[in-house]
């Protein structure tokens, strides 16, 4: 059976308006990242206000890097599966989607099993090393936990399922099912509190039921899914799709247990600068999770930009590019002021919220001085998503860890070594604040000096689809150096059939909206976080282009398709598959008699297109390239390319 083939409908995306995109795909985001921050928030308030006071606070503190690991290793699993989903519908190999998803639900259980078991098991230990250093403070923590690790399986199950149903079209529903959740928090935190006086235990059982209704909903989403159907075997562990889903998720991951360092380690640097002080632990936590809030904004706001900033830096539109980001800066640049202005003028007034009738110093001076510069925090995470937006994530990656991990854990063990005292620590953000904004505006200025060179016009003959007879399609997969397109160029030349090659890159960015330039370097790309980058909004529109090409160019008769993964796309037709290798030594002198190269060059371009290639045809397809199963002839070009064409053509006929 023939694919239908469907237009493309992301182009509106290079023609609408910036700032109506940016309402569409923002505010969802924004609102989703707060209703998880206010998870983490709501206890805060209202053990703040209740008579378990400022130790209840701490205690909160010191459990919260123990919930942020559950909330760590389920984004692990559920965005690196929903993002695995997206790819493997851009390859059509829908068919493994309910594995995909049965694997991260039944890894997600397991992981979840033995972190319930680890964190009952050495509890003590594990809070102590939290900070927990106070006889009181530690009993608080203790009292607390309990349902918090009862209900890690609920969390972080949650956690892995959100993602999905989001991958599945159903953002709406993503968020509805944690906002429901978090109401539900909200109001048992006082009945259980305040009414039934239940103390720590009430405020972890609220939190602990709230999550229930989350899971419960999710759930029930999976009942009427859009696109899959879970049975039984779907829940029985396919290590590969695992591994592909993990590798996708560990962005996800080191953010989260960034926080977890930072949490530890500031919590136990506290402990060692201000002894028996049982309040700055609650303080500090206080303080992470308002800052949380509001670099949730900034994130949901660039988040949101990510697809408008892909598309069109894909497409060449790059005075769109530099519009979008305006927006998106100037949306940011507001949330940060509003934010610095709060935190410099009224921090007692933000601590008032959670109990503070009497605020010590050293919570005025953690909103003036350590949260002082939480506007380059805002826009160094835009600039971080802006890389990710356009396939450099080795640079955004680089950015989002700055801060965090380079920076700031050891300047807040490092500064306050110089006076033997805390205030040091105050200036640990800040400086990390000025130090990786420094490194992102020279990355910012060196992007948009290429940009504005890029503008020069260029150039991109268009190609047409020709008409053909019905016949037998042939896909040639090559090794670098080993004829393959001069090998197809005369097979398509003895069969009378079009020849594709260079010429897919034109029609692809006609269909697709963007450059020819950015749809070659889809294939060329060298990055150790090739996953990621693939995945991106604009990568994924390029590939699903390339795809509804390959089907038209199918559909219009017989001819021969050199690479693009054509192989696999068009296996509904049943191409004759073709994989031309030939030995190092002969696509050497072939590369240096044609191109020029020396013999170090050469054998260096060989190998480094060659991984290319593997890697763009794994990525696509699943399958493993020069794989001689997946082929129906592979031939040896050594033996001649006029001897190969024949033998090509001979197999065919026959």
């Amino acid at each position: 059976m023939e694919k239908t083939i469907q237009n493309t409908d992301n182009k509106f995306l290079g023609t609408e308006r910036i700032g109506k995109l940016l309402k569409m795909f923002s505010i969802p985001c924004v609102l989703s990242l707060i209703i998880q921050a206010l998870y983490n928030l709501i206890d805060q308030i209202f053990i703040g206000n209740s008579s378990l006071g400022q130790l209840g606070n701490t205690a909160t503190g010191i459990v919260y890097p123990l919930t942020v690991i559950a909330l760590a290793l389920g984004l692990f699993i559920g965005d690196g599966s929903a993002a695995c989903i997206s790819i493997n519908q851009g390859r059509n190999q829908t068919e493994d989607t309910h594995k995909t998803i049965g694997t991260g639900i039944s890894i997600g259980f397991i992981v979840s099993a033995v972190l319930v078991l680890v964190s009952f098991v050495f509890r003590k230990q594990i809070l102590v090393g939290f900070g927990a250093k106070e006889s009181a403070v530690l009993d608080y923590s203790m009292q607390y936990s309990t349902w918090i690790i009862i209900g890690f399986p609920l969390f972080l199950l949650a956690c892995v399922l959100n993602p999905i149903i989001r991958a599945d079209g159903s953002p709406k529903f993503a968020m509805l099912s944690m906002a429901l959740g978090a109401i539900t928090n909200i109001a048992l935190d006082p009945l259980f509190i305040y009414a039934f006086k239940m103390g720590m235990n009430g405020a972890a059982l609220a939190t602990f039921i709230g999550q229930l209704v989350t899971f419960i909903l999710s759930v029930c989403y999976f009942i009427k899914s859009k696109n899959f159907k879970l049975t039984l075997k779907s829940f029985i562990p396919d290590f590969k799709l695992l591994w592909q889903s993990l590798k996708l998720g560990i962005s996800s991951f080191l953010t989260q247990i960034s926080i977890v360092i930072i949490s530890i380690v500031t919590n136990n640097i506290l402990n060692i600068y201000l002894p028996g002080d049982t309040s700055a632990i609650g303080l500090l936590t206080i303080a992470f999770k308002v800052f949380g809030i509001v670099v949730s904004i900034a994130i949901g706001i660039a988040s949101g930009g990510q697809p408008i900033l892909g598309y069109n830096y894909g497409a060449k539109k790059y005075d769109r590019v530099k519009e979008a980001f305006k927006y998106i800066m100037l949306s940011t640049l507001i949330v940060g002021v509003v934010a610095t202005l709060l935190f410099e003028l009224c921090p007692q007034y933000i601590l008032a919220i959670f109990g503070y009738k009497q605020v010590p110093e050293f919570g005025i001076l953690i909103f003036r001085i350590y949260l002082g510069f939480i506007l380059l925090t805002c826009m160094t995470k835009v600039v971080s998503i802006l890389f990710q937006a356009i396939g450099s994530p080795v640079k955004s990656t680089l950015i989002a860890m700055l801060r965090d991990l380079i920076f700031l854990v050891p300047l807040t063990i490092l500064l306050p070594l110089s006076t033997k005292t805390i205030y040091p620590f105050y200036w640990a953000a800040p400086i990390s604040d000025v130090l990786t904004a420094i490194v992102a505006t020279v990355l910012i200025i060196r992007l948009f000096k290429q940009i504005n060179k890029g503008q020069e016009a260029t150039t991109e003959k268009a190609v047409a689809i020709l008409p053909s007879s019905k016949g037998v399609i042939v896909t040639i997969s090559r090794q670098h150096g080993a004829g393959g397109r001069e090998i197809g160029q005369k097979l398509a030349k003895k069969m009378g059939v079009p020849f594709y090659d260079k010429e897919l890159t034109s029609l692809i960015a006609d269909e697709s909206g963007l450059a020819q330039e950015y749809i070659n370097n889809i294939e060329e790309k060298d990055s150790i976080l090739y996953d990621l980058y693939l995945s991106t909004e604009a990568n994924q529109a390029a590939i699903k282009a390339q795809e509804l090409v390959l089907n038209k160019i199918a559909q219009s008769g017989s001819c021969v398709i050199v690479g693009r993964a054509a192989d696999h796309v068009l296996q509904n037709y049943n191409p004759f598959k073709v994989f031309i290798h030939a030995p190092t030594e002969f696509k050497r002198q072939r590369i240096m008699q044609n191109y020029g190269d020396d013999e170090k060059l050469a054998s260096e371009n060989i190998d480094r297109a060659d991984k290319r290639r593997a890697k763009f045809y794994n990525s696509v397809t699943g399958k493993t390239w020069g794989d001689i199963n997946n082929y129906n002839l592979s031939i040896d070009s050594s033996m001649g390319i006029d001897k190969v064409v024949d033998q090509i053509y001979t197999a065919i006929k026959q």
